[in-house]
């Protein structure tokens, strides 16, 4: 069996396809992994076989169709050729412009297709493709009408592929928060602004840490790479206590100690971290990043939040007087913070990664 993969650009696309390719990959069957040469995918180290494609021309399709047109036509010309060399018998996808060619050039071949969609309202690609795919996987129920509606033959709630590191936990929020070097009895907000950052969850927190007594709660904030030196220097000129604990990204193992260590979230909502903070029966206050396409990081907060199992705030709404009420709430009220916390667990799904390989194996 021969299986390629598609999906990157970004995070939400690139993580969960090389969690399938891995474990893929560990059961004896032949992967490659077909991405992007100016995504994500070509500014790390792929754990799988791989071949990168220029894809750029895709980008912003509105302003120049003309060469977008192109650009997909020659990256579908490129994937057709790759998917004969390698003999694929299926190529599994999750989404993005980058997924397209890739999955037209399998179509072409009359290979099967399989699709994942991270989102509860899905993307432009997946919805075009979906009356191709011989199998969309989701991870919001929410999604399912919407691929029906698009004339998908099978729709299977499979959950999101997350790495298990990162919500198996061996250790307690004591031992966890002892790791990373914070009061191991303290309240603690986790801050989550993702691999790129978000700078209006930055501002928010560092303006929240203020006009909270010191010892009331402890933070750990996760700026993101590019926002790192300029949020540290701010906490410095400040003067924040030392109960605000500053990170620029976190990955695997010491991710998984971050979320061990929190009594709450406040967060993005992109597939990913709503996933990942569900697996860890976190409460959260998710700010969905407003002006996205088909503001999908809304439909995210609400499919949680009509199963009260998270809080949603818009951007123009929150304040740092409106997350210190929240945050001194839930401190005050644990039963409250688990009820919410375990609808949470209750909606995620841990073995999306083995559901997804066990239906690629029967197709």
């Amino acid at each position: 069996m021969k299986i390629a993969l598609a999906g990157g650009i970004t995070g939400g696309h690139l993580f969960p396809t090389l969690m399938v390719g891995k474990t893929l990959q560990a059961k004896g069957i032949e992967v490659l992994y077909v991405g992007s040469q100016h995504g994500l995918e070509s500014q790390i180290e792929l754990p799988l076989p791989a071949k990168l494609l220029p894809m750029e021309g895709m980008r912003n399709a509105r302003k120049n169709p003309a060469r977008a047109f192109l650009s997909f036509r020659k990256a579908r010309q490129q994937s057709f050729r790759l998917l004969e060399a390698f003999g694929a018998d299926l190529v599994f996808a999750t989404g993005g412009y980058a997924a397209a060619p890739v999955l037209m050039a399998q179509k072409k071949r009359k290979r099967p297709v399989m699709l994942l969609e991270a989102d509860a309202l899905p993307g432009k690609t997946n919805r075009w493709l979906a009356k191709h795919a011989t199998v969309v996987c989701v991870n919001f129920e929410e999604a399912i009408d919407h691929f029906k509606a698009q004339g998908a033959r099978r729709v299977v709630r499979t959950g999101l592929p997350v790495d298990p590191v990162k919500f198996c936990h061996n250790q307690s929020p004591g031992e966890a928060r002892e790791s990373m070097g914070l009061n191991p009895r303290l309240f603690t907000v986790l801050v989550i602004g993702g691999s790129q950052g978000a700078q209006t969850l930055n501002d928010l927190t560092l303006h929240t840490v203020q006009h909270i007594p010191k010892n009331e709660i402890q933070w750990v904030h996760i700026t993101g790479n590019a926002n790192y030196e300029s949020v540290t220097a701010t906490a410095t000129r400040l003067g924040l206590n030392g109960n605000y604990h500053v990170r620029p990204f976190l990955m695997d193992e010491a991710m998984a100690a971050a979320y061990r260590s929190a009594d709450m979230a406040l967060a993005r909502a992109g597939a990913g971290s709503v996933t990942e903070i569900a697996l860890n029966a976190l409460p959260a206050i998710f700010v969905p990043l407003p002006r996205l396409a088909n503001d999908h990081q809304r439909y995210n907060s609400m499919a949680l939040v009509t199963r009260n199992a998270a809080l949603m705030i818009s951007q123009d709404e929150i304040t740092p007087a409106k997350l210190a009420q929240v945050a001194l709430d839930w401190r005050d009220r644990p039963e409250k913070r688990a009820e919410i916390g375990m609808n949470a667990k209750r909606w995620a799904l841990p073995n999306a990664v083995q559901t997804i390989v066990e239906l690629i194996e029967t197709l």
